[in-house]
């Protein structure tokens, strides 16, 4: 007897468990990896881990609910590897406000400080997450200045440059100067090369003359004073290269590359006195 199609029974088709199911069920495992493991198992896991995304999940999952401050850390630099600046800072900010050591808060300061400065060659130029990145990072120098190291200032000036954050880099170089005798010249004249990418001449040439006076060789006093006529006279400033020139001048009247420099500058800035002046001098030195 042959049945009809129609009588034939249904068989049950596999359907696929929602969305929603497989999200609570994988939050489940994490949260039961987190309480059946210490945080050190789980920094060990993820420390072995390639999977950036997965290590966040993780890592969220264990600070919210162990409320270590390792797992915190953690958690920061995660944010940070997966472009999330501000979450880091988050992260970060419990442990800013509970009363520990100014030296612990500092080492959180510097550990974000690192991440941000890592992840800023990440953004495009020019880009909203560069500015911003930058806008942070400009933010945790100004913070980590303050009672810092010779060496640490040094390389926060340069990374201040980097970040176009002149003004801080100056205030930097300047600071050092005042305080490190032995290298109080090369400092200044680092303010000095900062300023002139501001386009303020005269400081920049001011803070030459400065390297110049503390300079520790006449071939070095020689090579910062020509550095600030230079300054000078690429901005069109001859009449004050003249000027600046003769009140600088000091022992440098000795040397006669130094005088023929001058006469020519007196020359150029239309002051045949002081040229001539300069040229009796030169004369008189043979």
């Amino acid at each position: 007897m042959v049945t009809s199609r129609s009588a034939v029974p249904e068989t049950a088709r596999e359907r696929l468990a929602p969305p929603s199911l497989v999200v609570g069920l994988a939050l489940g495992i994490v949260l039961t990896l987190v309480l059946l493991f210490n945080p050190a198992s789980i920094l060990r896991r993820i420390a072995r881990s390639h999977a950036p995304a997965v290590d966040l999940y993780f890592a969220k999952a264990a600070a919210h609910h162990t409320h270590s401050d390792a797992m915190m850390l953690l958690l920061a630099r995660e944010e940070v590897a997966t472009g999330h600046d501000f979450a880091a800072l988050r992260a970060l900010a419990p442990l800013m406000k509970r009363n520990v050591s100014p030296a612990y808060r500092k080492h959180l300061l510097w550990l974000y400080y690192r991440d941000l400065l890592a992840m800023n060659a990440r953004y495009p130029r020019g880009s909203a997450e560069r500015e911003r990145n930058e806008a942070a990072l400009r933010r945790l120098i100004a913070k980590l200045r303050r009672k810092a190291g010779e060496q640490t200032l040094f390389a926060l000036a340069r990374e201040a440059i980097a970040i176009h954050d002149t003004r801080a880099a100056i205030a930097i170089y300047l600071g050092l100067a005042r305080h490190d005798r032995t290298h109080r010249a090369p400092f200044y004249a680092l303010a000095a090369s900062a300023t002139s990418g501001l386009h303020r001449p005269r400081e920049a040439a001011r803070f030459e003359f400065m390297a110049q006076r503390y300079a520790p060789t006449r071939a070095a006093e020689a090579r910062y004073f020509l550095a600030a006529l230079r300054i000078l006279q690429s901005h069109d400033l001859v009449a004050a290269a003249v000027a600046e020139g003769g009140r600088h001048l000091g022992d440098l009247a000795k040397d006669r590359a130094i005088l023929r420099r001058m006469i020519v500058l007196a020359r150029a800035a239309n002051e045949p006195r002081v040229a001539a002046r300069y040229a009796r001098r030169l004369l008189g030195m043979t």
